[in-house]
């Protein structure tokens, strides 16, 4: 049985593959794959548009 927290021995890079052939991801948190193209989505929207006032839906601040 072994000891919890105890170290274990690593498995050998040849049983993991070459270095780097796991690495799918963005240096970044929350980067996501890297494999993205770069620049902006056509129609990519960030922030929708709420008019002029800035008001949410169902705001409804007429006097």
């Amino acid at each position: 049985m072994t000891t919890p927290g105890g170290h274990l021995s690593e498995e050998p890079q040849e049983e993991r593959g070459a270095p780097g052939s796991r690495d799918a991801g963005s240096d970044e948190p929350s980067g996501g794959p890297t494999d993205r193209p770069s620049g902006t989505y056509r129609g990519d929207e960030s922030v929708p548009d709420h008019g002029a006032e800035g008001g949410a839906e169902g705001d409804d601040q007429t006097p």
